[in-house]
């Protein structure tokens, strides 16, 4: 028995997962009836419920797959080590964390901000397996590679343009995908956010809930996430953006 665990920031991130793992052929078996709001009870490998916000996937390969939402930044790498701890008696196949880096596309990327695969390294080392390494896919090895840990950063290369948040989060991903496939849709938002009068200070939410309000109103906040993927146009933005990151391959790998 064994399972892989992403870990990430929040239940905005869970969403964007959701709607990613199931377009990369995974299974929610807790999805809601037809008709119904109410997610099923879902048990992971060794009987325990999966509860307390935590979504669970069967992949292509069946395997088991849980989706971790932390409740904010400072709770991934803790969590993360709670789960490396009890790999002896609960088998973990895959660990991945996704994080926000927050740096400003501004900056240019002259400084390297948030959290960064070698400092996951140094983590692992110090926490989990003096001798854990980087294979050449920039995976981190533990246990001889039994357990493999990886880093997914939620950010997009796009230069700086009033239609997409500054801040290089999942708003800031998400938005520079539906700006490239609706060009005409970014140039309504920049227009609108513009002419707001006595705006509060800068927010990267300011920008996606302005896409959701005027063309996903209906799918409310947390699944305009996830519904982003049911648009082959938005999809294939994503997927330019993820590989460049390499996300998109770690997202493979999870969902085989």
């Amino acid at each position: 028995m064994s399972e892989s665990v992403i870990f990430c920031e929040g239940y905005h991130d869970r969403a964007f997962w959701q709607g990613w793992l199931l377009y990369l052929g995974c299974v929610d078996p807790g999805a809601p009836a037809p008709g119904s709001s109410r997610r099923g009870v879902v048990r992971d490998p060794w009987k325990d419920k999966v509860e307390a916000g935590q979504h669970a996937y069967h992949t292509k390969g069946g395997h088991f797959l849980r989706v971790v939402p932390c409740k904010g930044k400072q709770n991934l790498l803790p969590l993360a080590r709670d789960r490396l701890n009890k790999r002896t008696g609960k088998s973990l196949v895959r660990l991945v964390l996704c994080v926000d880096p927050d740096g400003l596309a501004s900056a240019g990327g002259s400084v390297a901000v948030g959290l960064r695969a070698q400092d996951v390294l140094l983590d692992v080392r110090r926490h989990a397996d003096a001798n854990a390494v980087r294979n050449s896919d920039d995976e981190i090895e533990v246990d001889g590679g039994a357990t493999k840990v990886s880093l997914v950063r939620l950010e997009a290369t796009d230069p700086p343009n009033p239609a997409l948040p500054d801040q290089e989060t999942l708003e800031r991903l998400t938005c520079s995908a539906i700006a490239a496939a609706y060009p005409a849709r970014a140039q309504v938002i920049a227009a609108w956010l513009a002419s707001r009068p006595a705006p509060p200070p800068s927010d990267p939410k300011e920008h996606a809930w302005s896409y959701m309000a005027g063309w996903y109103a209906a799918h409310g906040c947390e699944n305009f996430y996830a519904n982003l993927w049911n648009d082959p146009n938005i999809v294939r933005e994503l997927e330019t953006r993820l590989r460049a990151s390499g996300a998109w391959q770690i997202a493979q790998a999870l969902a085989t």
